[in-house]
């Protein structure tokens, strides 16, 4: 997990709470990207005297990818089956951690696995968000929609003990590109079916995820492992194509369109 400036002191306690409420109990690390809210800072000090917190402090804000990069490059330094990703101001049911594990142990093929999460906090949430569980129809679907819901996925360690970590290059989509990248090195996907965590959105969700900006680095990225996963179609390009008009579009159309799918 990482904690910048902008993160809510109580979802952080909520966010953290649910991990350490956790049925089969993990160890947690936390990165702290540069200045911070000081009632979160005091919650990270009075947590971190628990023997399964951790932190890392950075002076200056670092960014999302080199955040969790440093908490993977200290991580593997232990003796870890699994990693988990948690974001500060989401929730995750007591059984998030136990059933993947569970998953991960009955099926040595899959390197990563996410599960469907429930929304709240924005007049379109989805009650329940479900991605595809089969590796074969995430590969294809990642060419033109994120394959995971990002704080809800769990990896095996030994991915990052071969020196994958999350590309820096490309930011705002840093999650993406270490799909791609997984896909591309021949990791295996998957998702459980069920809701392990609740997501919370505001109304300026999509608007902050939106910009010309974020989608032309999204359209190239997509592309180019279009090309190099041999996932070349008119059907995709045209998906591709469309997700720069998703960038662009007024709020009240996007809010439609995300609550249509």
């Amino acid at each position: 997990m990482s904690v910048y400036k902008s993160d809510n002191l109580y979802y952080f306690e909520t966010a953290l709470n649910s991990m350490l409420n956790q049925s089969y109990k993990c160890d947690i690390y936390i990165f702290i990207d540069g200045e911070i809210d000081k009632g979160i800072l005091d919650i990270i000090y009075s947590y971190s005297k628990l023997d399964n917190v951790f932190y890392v402090k950075s002076n200056v804000n670092i960014g999302l990818a080199k955040a969790l990069n440093n908490l993977i490059d200290l991580i593997i330094e232990h003796d870890y089956d699994y990693v988990a990703r948690m974001d500060s101001d989401d929730i995750s049911h007591s059984d998030r951690i136990e059933k993947q594990v569970g998953f991960l142990n009955e099926n040595s093929d899959i390197s990563v696995v996410g599960t469907a999460c429930h929304e709240f906090g924005a007049s379109f949430a989805l009650d329940k968000k479900v991605l595809p569980t089969n590796h074969d129809d995430l590969r294809r679907f990642s060419v033109y929609r994120c394959p995971f819901v990002h704080p809800t996925v769990m990896f095996r360690s030994s991915i990052f003990n071969c020196g994958v970590r999350y590309p820096e290059d490309s930011p705002l989509t840093e999650d993406m590109a270490l799909w791609f990248k997984l896909l591309d090195l021949g990791h295996r996907f998957s998702n459980i079916n069920e809701c392990l965590l609740d997501y919370r959105l505001n109304e300026d969700t999509l608007i902050r995820r939106g910009g010309f900006k974020k989608g032309i680095i999204e359209f190239k990225l997509r592309m180019k492992y279009m090309l190099k996963l041999k996932l070349i179609s008119i059907k995709n390009i045209l998906l591709i194509s469309s997700r720069l008009v998703f960038h662009i579009l007024p709020e009240r159309v996007l809010k439609k369109m995300y609550m249509s799918r």
